[in-house]
Order: C-alpha cells, then structure tokens, then sequence
C-alpha cells in the first residue's frame, strides 16, 4: 500500500490543521463504533481558507477505521469551496491515528476554477485526546 500512496501523490494543494469542536457518538456495536465528529481549521497552499468539517467515522475493533467527511473552506477573497473526501486509517495507540483517502473539490469561483477539475489524495494524522489534526491534499497523479 505505501507503494501505492507514494504513486498516487502530485504536486501538494494544501497544509491543514485544526481543533475539533464536537463529537458524537453515533453507533456502539461489536463491530465497532460509529461517531461524528465536527471541526474547524485554516488550510494553506495554493490558496489560502478558513475550514469547517464534519467527519463520519467508522471505528473498528481492529483498530482501523473508514471515514467520509464533508468540508466547507471560505478564502478571505470571498471564494467558497466544498471538499468532499473518503478513506480508511489506522490507530497509532487509544488516542493517535493516521488517515488517507481521496477528496474531490467544488467551486463557483472562477478564480479557483482549475479545483474543478483536480481530484486530490489526502492523508494526515489526529489526535482525538487533544482535538488536534493536521493533514495534506496533493493533486492526484
């Protein structure tokens, strides 16, 4: 698979981070357990953005997880763009993970026109004791 992941990468779009503001817990089953989980950040590179997320997470027992997340990023300029992505991770320990997936973008703006066109790979890393994640979008090759 890191094979696969190295091919996968282009260019790097953006640099995120940002703090969760709400989770819940939506699902306990012995299969594992569902949540959703809410956050905001800034995201950095080929434009500049405020962002808010919500991410839907599958956590399995085995300690790997499969996610989907909707996000809204605003520039300064006035630009709006909507990111959509999916993908799997893994649990580092009880608190810290790694995720990767692939996210595809939406906008309005003609100046951001080109993300229309763009599909991206994601993969970051979270730590759900301290709210905090940080992750990066390249261009798919």
């Amino acid at each position: 698979m890191q094979a696969q992941t190295q091919m996968s990468k282009g260019e790097l779009l953006l640099e995120m981070q940002g703090k969760t503001v709400s989770r819940t817990i939506k699902e306990i089953s012995p299969m594992g357990v569902r949540m959703q989980i809410n956050d905001e950040g800034q995201a950095t590179g080929k434009f500049n953005a405020n962002t808010i997320n919500t991410v839907n997470v599958f956590l399995k027992t085995d300690g790997t997880n499969e996610w989907e997340s909707k996000g809204l990023q605003t520039t300064k300029e006035g630009d709006m763009i909507v990111v959509s992505s999916r993908g799997t991770g893994r649990m580092a320990n009880p608190t810290t993970g790694t995720w990767q997936g692939d996210a595809v973008f939406m906008t309005q703006s003609p100046r951001l026109a080109w993300l229309n066109n763009t599909k991206g790979w994601i993969e970051g890393s979270g730590d759900m004791a301290q709210g905090t994640y940080h992750g990066k979008i390249y261009a798919k090759k």
